[in-house]
């Protein structure tokens, strides 16, 4: 018999997965969601591609079954902000006398134009600390979106502070209209 939170988890997992199109959809999620395994499902259901598709309130479902479930929200978390304002996606390198840097957490100073410095948050991908002289793909998140909309694939932003770098960006898909 399932408890009553349990119940509340599975409802917030099944709206989630309502939300995704049926071109996108996956039979492993309903199975899952059949079978109670919250956090397999959790696991697929903040995995799936595409960005034109998955909403601020598909995130924060997501962010809610997460909390409830006692596993960190945060990525969910981060990915409904990127779904209102956009993804930027950049391959970061660090300085080889650059401070190491947290994968989260950290809101550096970067040069966008040359000329004006703008702040974004970090989430690096692949590794919980990025190493002077290492490599990685992260995400960013401008504190002032517009100030960074100029920028494309290619093009390259100077990380500044006591962790310098370098960071070429490799995605970067527009704000919801």
């Amino acid at each position: 018999m399932l408890g009553r939170h349990d119940r509340e988890i599975g409802e917030l997992l099944r709206f989630a997965a309502g939300m995704v199109p049926p071109e996108v959809q996956s039979e492993d999620v309903l199975d899952h969601l059949d079978h109670e395994e919250w956090e397999l499902v959790l696991d697929l259901l903040g995995e799936f591609d595409g960005h034109t598709w998955q909403t601020p309130r598909y995130w924060a479902l997501l962010a809610e079954a997460a909390l409830q479930m006692g596993v960190d929200e945060a990525w969910f978390q981060w990915r409904c902000v990127e779904s209102i304002q956009g993804v930027l996606r950049v391959e970061l390198v660090l300085g080889r006398d650059a401070e190491p840097l947290q994968a989260r957490g950290e809101r550096p100073t970067w040069d966008v134009t040359g000329k004006h410095q703008r702040l974004a948050a970090l989430w690096i991908e692949s590794k919980p600390v990025l190493g002077p002289g290492e490599r990685a793909t992260a995400r960013l998140r401008p504190f002032v979106p517009p100030a960074w909309a100029h920028l494309i694939r290619g093009d390259v932003i100077t990380l500044q502070g006591r962790s310098p770098g370098t960071a070429t960006i490799i995605e970067r898909v527009p704000p919801r209209p």
